[in-house]
């Protein structure tokens, strides 16, 4: 018997004793699994346990981890339901209960509010699915992981193109401008993001420390905006008291998920409540709503406070 044909047969016994403890664990009801179950691919972080949904390799079976508690639970709840909030904003109730209408108010305005409202809610939504769906396969959790990736990136890009327009609604030079190099920044994350290397454990800070740079790049434009039109005005403008909340939110929870805080100080403790990445993504939702809260705020300001006529005359 020829090498190759043993080794063949090593991987069909493994395989099927691989589906013959699956079939059992599916008859015995045991769903959840411990770190060192884990096929290697899943065993990101060596901090968290016990609580895993181990490989399924099947797309309902990983919807049905949606119906027990997993230590992915928070994970896809705090973003799906965060999502689901924002699409209905987006749908139904914009010009109710978000937008005071005013004299010079414009379509534009409408279009940029939703601009955001869409940003937070795919993102939401992309990492929503990412964590739920990342059980599938080694390859599906790749391909899911940089949807969120993308996400992410274009929340961003909306978050700074939004208020990119009220601070400089009346010099749409420097709007245009700013948002060439918001697109330009995103464009380059992308490249970074759909590489496979990127993806990897290893790369954790360095991939907290990419999102962190490309968040604070709208420094650049609130300080020329500070050395324009001085502090007082920015402030109202760009509404900075929300924005220093938004960028405390997501920073803090960047630094958590980057250095793994609190389950490295006490690894298991933290399986299925409180761990660094269900810590990230609440911070994640309330940066989103401070966000929200600033571009509202910018569009009041403009409209309640500068002259209505040279408004429609810049818009037109």
């Amino acid at each position: 018997m020829s090498s190759t044909t043993t080794i063949r047969q090593r991987k069909t016994t493994v395989q099927e004793t691989q589906k013959a403890r699956d079939s059992k664990d599916g008859i015995m009801g045991k769903k959840l699994y411990h770190f060192n179950e884990l096929p290697e691919w899943q065993q990101d972080n060596d901090k968290i346990l016990t609580g895993y949904v181990r490989e399924t390799k099947s797309v309902l079976r990983c919807l049905d981890s949606l119906s027990y508690w997993n230590n992915e639970s928070v994970n896809i709840y705090t973003h799906l339901l965060s999502a689901v909030a924002y699409f209905v904003l987006l749908l139904f109730f914009t010009d109710i209960l978000l937008i005071p209408s005013f004299p010079s108010t414009t379509m534009t305005d409408y279009i940029i509010i939703n601009f955001y409202l869409l940003g937070a809610f795919v993102c939401l939504m992309c990492s929503s699915c990412f964590h739920c769906f990342k059980q599938h396969s080694n390859s599906q959790s790749d391909a899911w992981s940089k949807v969120d990736y993308m996400g992410i990136i274009g929340l961003i890009s909306c978050s700074v193109i939004s208020l990119l327009y009220y601070g400089y609604f009346d010099h749409v030079f420097y709007f245009k401008l700013f948002s060439v190099i918001t697109v330009v920044l995103a464009m380059a994350c992308s490249v970074c993001v759909l590489s496979d290397r990127f993806n990897t454990s290893d790369m954790r800070p360095l991939r907290a420390s990419f999102f962190i740079t490309f968040a604070f790049s709208s420094v650049i434009p609130i300080a020329t905006g500070m050395f324009k039109f001085g502090w007082t005005e920015v402030f109202h403008r760009v509404q900075l008291r929300f924005v220093g909340w938004e960028a405390f939110f997501y920073l803090s929870g960047a630094l958590l998920y980057g250095y793994r805080i609190p389950e490295t100080i006490a690894p298991g403790k933290f399986d299925f409540i409180g761990s660094s990445h269900q810590l990230f993504h609440v911070l994640v939702v309330l940066g989103s709503f401070c966000h929200l809260r600033a571009v509202m705020g910018s569009y009041m300001f403009m409209h309640a406070h500068i002259n209505a006529p040279n408004i429609l005359a810049l818009k037109g």
